[in-house]
């Protein structure tokens, strides 16, 4: 992103190989909709071009394109009020060890499902959260950095929704 900065803008391309897929995975577990995930992708490098002389080595690279990519997010859920907000993690994807256990079958998609169902109960800030440091593997410093608050607080805050997950979860399967 240096080189950017200082004008070579084909290593933005590299950039966008590297990222993409990242970022479409970010935006679509947070909107549920292919083609907008992939607008909004595009939204992010253009932003990135735009706001490179933002850019300081101080940090990490994917904590700032990340705050790029939230805001992204924002801006398009403010300017599309009709936008459900209908968001889920990734499809989880699982193999069975035996295809003819159909009864192992059923239950794992049985638990997918009500793991999905769980998610969507949670609040959009605490799915983000999780989609974060879960799906996306941000450290909890990197995440703090992107929310502004503590290291702790993140920890805290990832803690407690995966205690209120795992309560939906478990009031589902019953």
């Amino acid at each position: 992103m240096l080189k950017v900065k200082k004008g070579d803008l084909e290593k933005m391309s590299l950039l966008y190989h590297r990222y993409s897929r990242r970022f479409f995975g970010f935006f679509y577990n947070m909107t549920n909709d292919g083609p907008t995930s992939e607008d909004l992708v595009q939204n992010v490098f253009m932003r990135m071009l735009k706001y490179r002389h933002t850019y300081s080595d101080e940090g990490k690279f994917e904590t700032w394109a990340f705050h790029l990519a939230r805001n992204v997010h924002h801006d398009h859920f403010r300017k599309n009020k009709r936008y459900a907000f209908q968001e889920s993690m990734q499809d989880s994807v699982y193999e069975t060890v035996d295809e003819d256990n159909t009864e192992l079958r059923m239950t794992r998609e049985d638990e997918i499902d009500n793991l999905k169902e769980a998610l969507l109960s949670l609040s959009p800030e605490k799915r983000e959260l999780l989609e974060l440091t879960r799906f996306q593997k941000l450290k909890y410093e990197q995440v703090a950095n992107l929310l502004g608050i503590s290291e702790s607080a993140v920890k805290v805050r990832v803690h407690r929704t995966l205690k209120e997950l795992r309560s939906i979860y478990v009031r589902l399967d019953q």
